[in-house]
């Protein structure tokens, strides 16, 4: 009889095949490959290159700026002169005709008193002149009339009214004489009567603005002259000037009615003068230094440069210009609009809008390489903009 183990053997399997070297070389190529792709890529990032030309708009700009004037100057002042007058004058001007209104007032003309009588006649103002259809005037003046001659004197209507005008001459009888010298001693009229209704004009305050204004300028240009010669320094050709009114009259007040009237004005006129060759220098100087950081200044015209007193002192012959220059400026390639994170990775038609949207800027046009990529890089330091 056999006795069997109570033991059985365990089944043990066997082990797993080695890889076959198939294997191994497939993995190989894969990361070979993966490799060359990467080592492309990173090749293409490096080698992509964009330029952006941008065209930039040439934009006026204002630009204030402050500039000191002293007969001695010192450090960042200008050499000039500072003198004083005070200046006086009296003008007349019209009042402005605005329509007005119509008023209606006595006509008058000039007539011619012929004597054909035989000793002179005298006819004392006032003295009345008839026409024809009833209408009655008055000499202005006391008169004799010679016998055998005529006299001319001014005349007026009896009333007022557009009733007493008239243009074609007219004969008048002297109602005043016995009516037996009315043949021999009569008048006739020399020239049109008119002014029976006419039109009044006031006088308003922006007339008096206007002449104030007009007078100020003519004592201007005296006291230049004046001021000028009392400077006696041919070096100083410009100059800029404070005028202060001290005292303005007008012998007619607003809202009353006048066709002319009178007016006197006082002025204090303070003039600073200073030589054309160091002021634009300086000014140039002043006006660079405040341009926007980005911003290239292409055009200056000193002449369009405008001057005005901000103080004075006419003791110490010192003052402060405030200047207004007109410049044109345009972006550089440091200004701040003109930033590279816009266009990063962008295809280039998109890019040249974002750029043509910014403001100053006329017209964009990027070209990348190599000219097969139609995107701008993604690494600013890539893209490289020029402003013309």
């Amino acid at each position: 009889m056999v006795i069997h183990s109570m033991h059985r053997k365990r089944h043990r399997e066997p082990f797993p095949a080695p890889p076959t070297p198939a294997i191994y070389r497939n993995i190989a190529y894969t990361f070979i490959g993966l490799t060359v792709m990467i080592a492309f890529a990173a090749l293409w990032f490096s080698s992509v290159r964009a330029t952006v030309t941008v065209t930039a708009a040439r934009e006026p700009m204002t630009i204030a700026a402050a500039i000191d004037v002293a007969r001695t100057p010192g450090q960042g002042q200008l050499g000039g002169r500072v003198v004083q007058g005070v200046f006086e004058k009296v003008q007349e001007f019209p009042v402005a005709a605005r329509g007005g209104r119509s008023v209606e007032t006595q006509a008058r003309g000039r007539v011619r008193i012929i004597n054909n009588y035989s000793r002179p006649q005298p006819l004392v103002r006032t003295t009345r002149l008839l026409t024809a259809d009833g209408r009655l005037y008055h000499i202005d003046e006391t008169v004799t009339v010679p016998s055998q001659e005529a006299v001319e004197v001014e005349a007026y209507a009896d009333a007022p009214g557009a009733s007493f005008e008239f243009s074609g001459k007219t004969r008048f009888t002297i109602p005043g004489l016995a009516e037996s010298l009315q043949e021999w001693i009569f008048a006739e009229s020399v020239t049109a009567f008119t002014g029976g209704l006419k039109t009044v004009t006031v006088l308003e305050e922006a007339d008096l603005v206007k002449a104030q204004t007009a007078l100020e300028q003519e004592i201007l240009e005296q006291a230049k002259k004046v001021l000028m010669a009392e400077v006696g320094d041919a070096r100083f050709t410009e100059s800029a000037y404070l005028v202060r009114v001290l005292d303005m009259k007008s012998d007619i007040r607003p809202g009353e009615e006048a066709d002319r009237f009178l007016m006197s004005l006082k002025v204090d006129v303070t003039g600073v003068f200073y030589a054309k060759a160091d002021m634009e220098a300086l000014v140039q100087e002043r006006v660079g230094e405040r341009v926007p950081e980005g911003r290239l200044i292409v055009g200056f015209d000193p002449a369009k440069t405008s001057f005005s007193i901000q103080r004075v002192d006419a003791q110490q012959e010192t003052a402060a210009l405030d200047i207004s220059a007109e410049v044109q400026t345009k972006l550089t390639e440091n200004s701040t609009a003109l930033n590279k994170e816009l266009v990063v990775g962008l295809p280039i038609d998109e890019a040249e809008r974002r750029l043509e949207d910014i403001e100053g800027v006329e017209s964009a046009a990027v070209t990348v390489r190599p000219r097969w990529v139609r995107r701008l890089p993604t690494l600013k330091d890539h893209i490289t903009i020029r402003v013309q």
